[in-house]
């Protein structure tokens, strides 16, 4: 009986416990995972940094070099509810003005390179279920925020984070009017402080855990 009762209180704060993935990685003891690509595993989840952008205890998504996309899983392959994640985002990415371009090395024709500032890149988090995708939030550049997701992500058993970079020109020269352009590298993001979730025990397995406890109760009253 007081077997079942620690089991049942087990599960129960098991579904209101909550983890932060703080994504310490292992340079260069980590495993290899592609071409410019490590695996790191904290608090018991895996994920993919590039070693040219380590900071030890993030993962910086990065178009020059860089990671571009990465998987955030359980080692164990259980579900989970991503719940937050704190996000700095940096563009390096503008527009040129809607006239004719200035004479080349003039301040007009800087001026002209960054008329505007573009929206992007971006970082979209996905969240998978055996392989299909069920929910997806995008997020643009920001200072450094803490940022909630929808319900959607909840009990998903894989976290797929994307770097959409436009296919921007990479040298200003020769550019038309209304042209998204970035200089050698177009961005990039810090994710860090991921906040997950177990998935609560099922309706149905409290209510076995119930049944099981009533049938105990209903033999002791039977046998006083």
């Amino acid at each position: 009986m007081r077997l079942l009762l620690a089991a049942l209180a087990v599960c129960v704060a098991g579904a209101a416990n909550a983890l932060t993935i703080t994504f310490d990685n292992n340079f260069p003891n980590d495993p290899q995972s592609g071409l410019t690509t490590f695996q790191g595993t904290s608090q018991g989840f895996t994920f993919d940094y590039a070693p040219v952008y380590n900071f030890g205890n993030q993962i910086n998504l990065h178009d020059d070099n860089g990671v571009l996309s990465t998987v955030v899983q359980a080692v164990n392959g259980t579900k989970f509810t991503a719940q937050s994640v704190d996000l700095s985002g940096l563009s390096r990415v503008f527009k040129t003005g809607s006239g004719p371009a200035p004479a080349l090395g003039t301040q007009a024709y800087n001026q002209w390179l960054k008329a505007g500032a573009a929206t992007v890149p971006t970082l979209t988090f996905s969240g998978l279920l055996n392989g299909a995708t069920v929910a997806t939030q995008t997020f643009g550049p920001s200072a450094l925020n803490t940022f909630g997701f929808s319900s959607g992500f909840t009990a998903i058993d894989q976290l797929l984070i994307t770097l959409n970079v436009p296919n921007a020109v990479k040298f200003p020269f020769g550019l038309g009017s209304n042209t998204v352009w970035c200089d050698q590298w177009c961005g990039e993001f810090n994710v860090d402080n991921l906040q997950v979730a177990p998935v609560p025990l099922p309706a149905s397995g409290l209510l076995l855990f119930g049944a099981v406890l009533g049938l105990f109760g209903y033999r002791r009253l039977k046998t006083t």
